[in-house]
């Protein structure tokens, strides 16, 4: 696990190697063993490095060429079936001077070019300049697991694992995306090709990029295909999902290091655990988190997954003084993040890599199998819709000259929405109408409905199941966008490297040819899921609702944390920006001091959009 960057150029100037030395050493938290560096002969492409050793640690230092020399690779991630393709490649005469899987994916392009992504199973992000083609090659993996950002500027490329390496390039404009502010504070993260710089932008998942002189193009190489297709009855569905769920962890002990794993005392993060334990021939090593709060609190939970299987345990109870750390944590998330969450996956990461360099998680299950109760409420609005019509909720709201409760008038709103938008509208946590109120003027003029208009765009329509089109968008934007972003810059932050077996790609096709009653069954969400893995745990385990990693946020707001957000918002950088009403701001604030509405989500993304200012300047 690593943190990469680069530069190309084909317009005739030399690149600059003191640039990308800076810019690696922004990424130095990422890989703090060693670092390696590559300036091709003519000096069009450099490449750099910076290493987390966990595989090969005597002799796996990065960049790392084909057989010719005339290629070279940076790569941030693991491939887990990589002795599989070594096997192939040296009998295909492939020499390798390395354990490594860097060295795989390198061989690997020179038998497939491009294509060798199709190839590798796990997660990363890398780059391959090729001398011979005078070419760049910018891949990231399937679900987005792993980070890539690049810019183009006066012909010349640069990239990096993290956007605010690239903040320092010469001639980078300072121009804000305000749709990705919109972005930002309405959903709380930016969701690719867009970051808050206009001119900086995220390799999508799956997608590839390659630089040559006539300029950057972008293909997609994979995507998830929700098409009824498994075969078989939903008892052979079963023992298919335990196979590979098991496999998918068994790849991911692989390491030359500790290794232990994430135990939130949730579904999905329990069963790693048990199945890391049959797996393990001694005791896995586990990290939970948890909050003084009950509410919040599901330590109890992780203890009896830890008592049952007999693991390593260890706990951390995150109490309001943590916001303390609010700037560090913004500074490494790099652009504004809106997650409240990240809060504890930080303590979370910062724990387990005091015990070991690599952790397995349980990400990925709720977006596979259904787990988001706004599944279940997606049904109820169709099923409202086909009773009433989406023109009688208008009628009514109208008859009602808006004085409606403000409940029903949501409802009433969600019900009348196209589908596309009511996903977007359900979980945003602005209305429209409270958008115009808090933006400057200037910026609604520039903005006016892209954000929404982009979202909805990710809501595909050719998916005939209209649970299935719920899932896709979850997995390929709130996922890679939001969830994956989350443990990325938290656990690299302290170089830990976090993996997700249930993010096997396998996993994930497997999941996507389900029929989606599988999974959602009346009240019942994750159904093939529970009933699969819940015989691992005792009775009853399984059948509690979803917590979720949830931070008391708002009681925060109204406590401790109420003071430091007035100095911080409304009197901190905002207030010289023509951005936000920091009036409407204000008045929001007062609505959740006094419990008349829960505005956490708004409140916090403006104390995170703040901080980001402190931290960066920009703008």
């Amino acid at each position: 696990m690593c943190g990469i960057g680069g530069i190309c150029a084909f317009s005739g100037d030399a690149v600059d190697e003191a640039v990308l030395r800076r810019m690696m050493a922004a990424l130095r938290h990422r890989g703090p063993d060693d670092d390696g560096y590559y300036l091709s002969p003519g000096r069009q492409a450099a490449l750099g490095h910076r290493r987390l050793s966990v595989i090969d640690l005597s002799s796996g230092r990065q960049p790392i060429f084909n057989r010719s020399g005339k290629a070279a690779v940076v790569f941030n991630g693991e491939i887990y079936n990589f002795h599989a393709l070594r096997e192939t490649l040296e009998r295909k005469g492939f020499p390798f001077r390395t354990r490594t899987d860097t060295e795989v994916i390198i061989h690997l392009y020179d038998e497939l070019g491009a294509d060798c992504v199709r190839e590798l199973h796990g997660m990363f992000a890398f780059a391959i300049w090729d001398d011979a083609r005078r070419m760049l090659l910018l891949a990231r993996d399937r679900i987005g697991k792993k980070p890539l950002h690049y810019a183009v500027l006066n012909g010349t490329l640069y990239f990096a694992s993290e956007i605010q390496a690239l903040y320092g390039l010469p001639g980078l404009p300072g121009e804000l995306d305000e749709v990705a502010l919109d972005l930002f504070l309405t959903h709380g993260y930016i969701p690719s090709p867009r970051t808050i710089y206009r001119r900086i932008k995220k390799l999508p998942p799956a997608h590839l990029l390659i630089f040559t002189k006539d300029g950057p193009s972008l293909t997609r190489y994979w995507r998830p295909e929700f098409a009824r297709t498994w075969p078989h009855d939903y008892e052979s569905a079963k023992q298919e999902l335990a196979r590979l769920a098991e496999e998918a962890v068994r790849s991911r002990l692989i390491s030359d290091v500790p290794l232990g794993a994430f135990l939130s005392g949730g579904i999905d993060s329990s069963t790693v655990v048990a199945l890391m334990s049959r797996l393990s021939s001694k005791p896995v090593k586990t990290f939970s988190i948890g909050f003084a709060n009950g509410r919040y609190n599901e330590l109890p939970h992780a203890r009896t997954v830890a008592g049952r299987y007999g693991t390593e345990h260890h706990e951390f109870v995150v109490e309001p003084k943590a916001m303390e750390l609010l700037p560090e944590i913004v500074r490494h998330y790099g652009e504004p993040y809106g997650d409240s969450s990240a809060l504890p996956t930080w303590h979370l990461s910062k724990m387990t890599r005091r015990h070991v360099t690599v952790a397995l998680n349980g990400d990925g299950g709720d977006e596979l199998f259904g787990g988001y109760p706004w599944y279940r409420w997606l049904r109820l609005l169709r099923a409202a819709e086909a009773l009433t019509g989406p023109a009688l909720p208008r009628v009514f709201r109208a008859a009602a000259g808006g004085l409606a409760p403000r409940r029903l008038g949501k409802v009433l709103e969600l019900i009348a929405a196209p589908e596309a938008e009511r996903f977007w509208l359900m979980r945003a946590c602005l209305t429209r109408e409270e958008r115009r109120r808090l933006y400057h003027p200037d910026v609604l003029t520039r903005i006016d409905d892209e954000a929404s208009a982009e979202l909805a765009s990710w809501y595909d329509g050719s998916i005939p199941d209209a649970d299935d089109r719920a899932f896709a968008v979850d997995l390929q934007v709130y996922l890679p966008e939001d969830l994956l972003v989350k443990v990325d810059r938290a656990s690299m932050a302290h170089a830990l490297e976090c993996r997700s077996p249930l993010l096997d790609h396998r996993v994930v096709e497997f999941a996507c040819s389900l029929p989606p009653e599988w999974k959602l069954e009346g009240r019942t969400t994750k159904k093939i899921f529970r009933e699969t893995f819940g015989p691992l745990f005792p009775a009853g385990f399984f059948d509690r609702p979803k917590q979720g990693f949830a931070v008391p946020v708002g009681e925060w707001l109204r406590g401790e944390l109420r003071g430091y957000w007035a100095e911080t918002v409304l009197r901190g950088p905002l207030s010289t920006r023509p951005l936000l009403n920091l009036d409407e701001v204000g008045v929001l604030m007062e609505e959740h001091a006094r419990g008349v509405r829960n505005r956490e989500a708004i409140l916090w993304n403006c104390l995170m959009l703040s901080l980001w200012f402190e931290a960066y300047g920009a703008g």
